[in-house]
């Protein structure tokens, strides 16, 4: 099966950004792959002042919360995700409410599926070494990657997840929903992963 990285900057390059604000508070930072949000979570995102018309269906905040449409989410809710949704009450810097409903996107869990053979990363031949003598430690998370190579995660086939033991903040998604979202024509910047 082939996936695709789902870039958090927008089509141009640029990034979208805001304050963002839980409710009831969180007991720590917020952290995607961690089990830290309540079913009754509330959200507000009050976006950069710069930002004059919001036009991203899927974009990352500073604190590490991911954003999508109610049209990507319409688009996941018709595919297999272990994702969790939370409405937004999303506004401009002047207090006006945004034109189109976003959720937040969280997943308790990461998929374990780096392909450590043939991905391009730092420190590559050490890592190898580590993983073939059984000395790669459990908490190990693989930095500076270049290339992104994934196997095919064992068990439930997902349609959009992030990935485990990496430091990368983008999830991947499947060929059904590029497809879809293309279909939809959602404004996602997308790459090929290998």
């Amino acid at each position: 099966m082939q996936y695709y990285i789902l870039r958090h900057e927008d089509l141009e390059g640029g990034f979208i950004d805001g304050d963002v604000e839980f409710f009831p508070a969180l007991p720590k930072h917020y952290q995607l792959g961690e089990k830290i949000l309540l079913r009754e979570t509330k959200v507000s995102l009050v976006l950069d002042k710069r930002i004059k018309k919001l036009k991203a269906d899927f974009f990352l905040t500073t604190c590490g919360a991911f954003f999508i449409s109610e049209q990507m989410k319409e688009i996941i809710d018709e595919h297999n995700s272990s994702l969790e949704f939370f409405p937004v009450d999303a506004s401009y810097f002047n207090g006006k409410a945004t034109e189109e409903r976003y959720f937040l996107i969280h997943a308790n869990d990461k998929i374990l599926c780096f392909d450590y053979i043939n991905s391009e990363y730092s420190g590559k031949p050490m890592v190898l070494g580590k993983l073939a003598s059984g000395e790669l430690s459990p908490d190990y998370k693989v930095r500076g990657i270049k290339k992104l190579c994934i196997e095919q995660p064992e068990g439930e086939k997902l349609d959009f997840f992030f990935v485990d033991k990496i430091i990368w903040i983008d999830p991947l998604l499947s060929e059904e929903i590029v497809r879809a979202a293309k279909s939809r024509g959602l404004r996602l910047n997308i790459e090929k992963a290998c």
